[in-house]
Parts: structure tokens; C-alpha cells; sequence
């Protein structure tokens, strides 16, 4: 025992950086490891052995035993999640404290176990009917991994659980990182690996994550999709509109063959409502949307259509017979919890709209030209004092004195709508400049890759003429050499 768990604890994350040992030897020991754990002897794996292992620095070897003894618990019980991997139980407190604390370097070797591993506690979770608890430890997984930029299955089940646990802010760490890639095909990822190594702090994401390392199922059409949609439902119940709105876009506006899927009927009917809520109004539909797929979504979302047309006409009689008669209709889109929120959204665009035309108004005077007749001057100012509380109105209520209960609001100047949009744009304007900035980090990366290939390389040297006669002849022949030079330097600087 004593010799197999020295073996097992030989390769350290420290001793990599303390000797300063090199990239490819580190390698070296980490797979030489790996291979030496795939060849042992299951029937020597103990409860002894994995207590005696630190997952932060023996990550491969804890994976590892730990898998075993899921697969031997999993074979005894003929379960897939036997009592043990739910929550509250030994085995579940050793995933979760693996998780949390696993070495993100090491773990790039073993990516379909870190997977498998996430998946089951997932699983496990939702069987206990307590999916929080795993969208918690998976956020921080995703996170130590490290991974910007590439989608994973790990990525859509983060999110559905997200969903079904209602921990909406929780999963935003996860959404604000853009996603942009798909993991790389194996031809890709060797080629990458032969130039640096998997262990090297410099690698990305998407060279360790490929199809065949496992840290991804195989994605499809479907899973794209769905990642987006699932992110754009967690923006509208955090009422974060004009993302949910663009997360919503990307999934209406994928290219498809013949027909749009199921999927992207869902999202542009939830792109309506959407729409509706945030802005008041449908704005045009992405470019990219063509005119045959666009008709398609409006045939199939006509009761939309008409609620949408209701709404902008600023029609509340209508707006109320339409959502009456639809019922059936929006809970069967499981979108009846947004249709309800149209009344509010209503009325706030309308005190908008009175804000554009009227600088102070009596809350009285808001009533009779918002509500309807019946409505109270106390529900009035509630309604008011929540919108503007909120920020939704830029407004103050003021109660006027020797009018008894009479309260005045009195809209914002016009400038000051002029600086909250200007102070938006900037704050937009830095977070897509952050993003242009992973995606020229790549361009850059693929340009050198690109400048150094053989094609490249036999194209400068096709097109580059040296005299014969260099010496001989004016000075116009001498001054030939001296421009050939320095295009070449220029190659070279290039290069470099």
C-alpha cells in the first residue's frame, strides 16, 4: 500500500513550479501517471487510500480512485446514483470537496472522468430534488477550469439546473463569460499540443478541450440552442431585458436547412414578449432572419401577433380581452408568467410616454390618463413610488401641503435621461471592447500560425527575385539587393 500511494503522490503541482521544471517533462509525468492509474488493480482500491490523497495537490490520482469506487459502488447496487453519491452522504462530500478544490491544470489530463464526475452530481441532485446544491459546486468547476470562450455540455446542464433551482444571479458569472468557440476538433488539438503542452499556463481553453478530451459531449444544433435559451430565460427573471432580448436573437437567427426547430419557434415567441416588456414596442427582426423563416415564426405565433399589436396600440381593453382569451395558449408555451407582467409593463410605458409631454403631474391626473376609472389614488401612488424606487421612472413624488392627501410627480429633465444613456453606452462599450479583445487575442494567434505555415513560407520564397548579376552592371542593380533585404527583415520582424 505504502509503495502504490508514493507512486500516486510522485507528481505535485508545486514541485512543477518550485524547480522550474520544464513543460514537456511536467507532461511527460503527468501522463506517464495517468497511464500507471488506468493499469491498476481495482480490487486494491480502499476507503484508506483516497483519504490519504489531497485533491488539490494529487488531483489525477483522487479522480481517479474516487471514479473507481463509484463504478464499484454503481455495479454493486445496480443503480446508476446509488444513496451514497446523494447529497448529504460520504461520497457526495468527497465529489463536492474535489470539485471546489481540484488542481486546473492536472484535471486537463483527465477530462471525461471531471465530466462523468459532474454529471452524476447533477443527477444525483436532481433526484433529491435539490438541484442548488449542484449548480453551486458546477459554477465553481466551470470556473476553476478556466475555459473562456468554449462551449461545453457542462455548460447547458449548469444552466438548466440554474433554472429548475431558481438561482437566477447565481448562474450570471458563468453567462457573462462570452461564449464563442466549440471545442476543437482532434486534428486541431494535437496540432496545438505539439506546440505547447497541455499543462502550460499559456494554453487555452480550446486547445485542451476537444472533441476527444472529454471535457465536452458531443454538441449538437440542439444543445447550442438550448444553452442560449436557457441563458436568456435567466436574464427575464432577473428582468434584465435587453440581454435576454439578444441571448434570444442568437437563437432565432441561427441558420438552419429546410425548417426552424422547436427551439427557435419557443425563443421568438418568448422575443415578442420579451420585446413588449423591455421596449414597448417590437423592434425589427435580426437581419440575418430570412424573409421564408421569418413567415414561418409568424404563422406560428399569431395569437402573439395579435397581443403584441393590442399592446402597441396602447389598447388596454383589447390588451385584457387578449390575454383572456389566449390562457390556454401561454401556459402551454410555459409563458404565462410573462404575458401577466404586460399589464405593469403597460401602464409604465404609458407614464413614460406622459413624461415625454408633461413636466409635473397630479397623481390624480395620472389615473384618469393611465388607469382605469376605477382605480384608487393610493393604488396610483404605489404603482408610482414602486417605478420609481426602482429606477424604471426618473421622477420624484412630492405631497403637496394645504391639498390634503394630493401628491404631485414631477418628471426628470430631459438632460438627465441624456446622461443615464450616455453613462449606459460607455459601460457597453467596455464590456464589448473586452470582448473584442479574447477574440483579436486568437486572430493574432491564428495569424502567426498562419505566417509560419509551409504554404506561406514557399509563397515568400517563390515571389522573392535575387539578381544574378549582383555587382555588375549600375548602380541601380546595387540598389536592387538592398530593398530585397528589407522585406525580408520585415518577414523576419513579423515572424518573431
Amino acid at each position: 500500500m505504502a509503495e502504490i500511494l508514493l507512486r500516486l503522490t510522485s507528481v505535485l503541482p508545486q514541485l512543477h513550479n518550485l524547480n522550474n521544471t520544464p513543460d514537456e517533462r511536467y507532461d511527460s509525468e503527468i501522463r506517464d501517471l495517468v497511464a500507471y492509474i488506468k493499469q491498476f488493480d481495482r480490487n486494491l482500491v480502499s476507503q484508506d487510500l483516497l483519504d490519504n490523497l489531497n485533491p488539490s495537490q494529487h488531483t489525477l490520482s483522487y479522480l481517479f480512485i474516487l471514479s473507481f469506487q463509484i463504478e464499484a459502488l454503481q455495479n454493486k447496487t445496480k443503480t446508476i446514483i446509488p444513496d451514497e453519491i446523494k447529497p448529504g452522504n460520504d461520497l457526495w462530500a468527497k465529489a463536492v470537496f474535489f470539485l471546489r478544490t481540484f488542481d486546473p491544470i492536472q484535471v486537463r489530463y483527465a477530462g471525461h472522468e471531471w465530466r462523468q464526475l459532474i454529471e452524476l452530481i447533477g443527477q444525483a441532485a436532481e433526484i433529491a430534488a435539490k438541484p442548488f446544491l449542484a449548480a453551486q459546486v458546477i459554477k465553481e468547476a466551470l470556473l476553476r477550469l478556466n475555459s473562456p470562450g468554449v462551449l461545453t455540455s457542462v455548460h447547458v446542464t449548469f444552466l438548466r439546473l440554474s433554472l429548475l433551482s431558481r438561482s437566477y444571479s447565481h448562474a450570471l458569472p458563468i453567462l457573462e463569460r462570452q461564449i464563442f468557440r466549440f471545442p476543437t476538433s482532434s486534428g486541431q488539438a494535437y496540432r496545438k499540443h505539439i506546440e505547447r503542452p497541455s499543462c502550460s499556463e499559456h494554453t487555452l481553453g480550446d486547445t485542451f478541450i476537444s472533441d476527444a478530451s472529454g471535457f465536452s459531449a458531443n454538441l449538437t444544433y440542439r444543445d447550442h440552442a438550448k444553452y442560449f435559451l436557457y441563458g436568456a430565460m435567466i436574464y427575464m427573471a432577473l428582468q434584465n431585458w435587453d440581454k435576454a432580448l439578444h441571448w434570444l436573437s442568437i437563437v432565432i437567427s441561427s441558420p438552419v436547412n429546410d425548417s426552424v426547430t422547436k427551439i427557435m419557434v419557443e425563443a421568438y415567441k418568448k422575443w415578442v414578449l420579451v420585446s413588449l416588456l423591455g421596449h414597448g414596442k417590437r423592434p425589427a427582426p435580426p437581419k440575418l432572419i430570412s424573409s421564408h423563416v421569418l413567415k414561418v415564426y409568424q404563422t406560428l405565433s399569431r395569437p402573439y401577433a395579435s397581443l403584441a399589436d393590442a399592446f402597441e396600440r396602447r389598447d388596454f381593453q383589447r390588451l385584457r380581452a387578449e390575454i383572456e382569451i389566449g390562457l390556454s395558449v401561454w401556459r402551454a408555451d410555459n409563458n404565462e408568467g410573462l404575458v401577466s407582467q404586460l399589464f405593469r409593463a403597460h401602464k409604465t410605458s404609458l407614464l413614460l410616454k406622459l413624461g415625454r409631454t408633461f413636466s409635473a403631474l397630479t397623481t390624480a391626473d395620472v389615473g384618469q390618463r393611465t388607469f382605469t376609472p376605477l382605480a384608487s389614488s393610493a393604488n396610483v401612488e404605489e404603482f408610482v413610488a414602486s417605478l420609481v424606487m426602482s429606477g424604471s421612472l426618473d421622477a420624484t413624488l412630492l405631497h403637496l401641503h394645504g391639498h390634503g392627501s394630493a401628491t404631485m410627480l414631477r418628471f426628470s429633465a430631459p438632460t438627465k435621461f441624456v446622461f443615464n444613456r450616455e453613462t449606459l453606452t460607455r459601460t457597453r462599450l467596455v464590456e464589448e471592447g473586452r470582448a473584442l479583445g479574447l477574440i483579436t487575442d486568437d486572430v493574432y494567434q491564428c495569424s502567426c500560425e498562419l505566417k509560419l505555415g509551409n504554404e506561406n513560407l514557399q509563397l515568400l520564397s517563390r515571389n522573392q527575385r535575387w539578381p544574378d548579376t549582383l555587382g555588375k552592371g549600375g548602380d541601380d542593380i546595387v540598389g536592387e539587393p538592398d530593398g530585397d533585404l528589407d522585406v525580408d527583415e520585415d518577414i523576419m520582424g513579423d515572424a518573431i
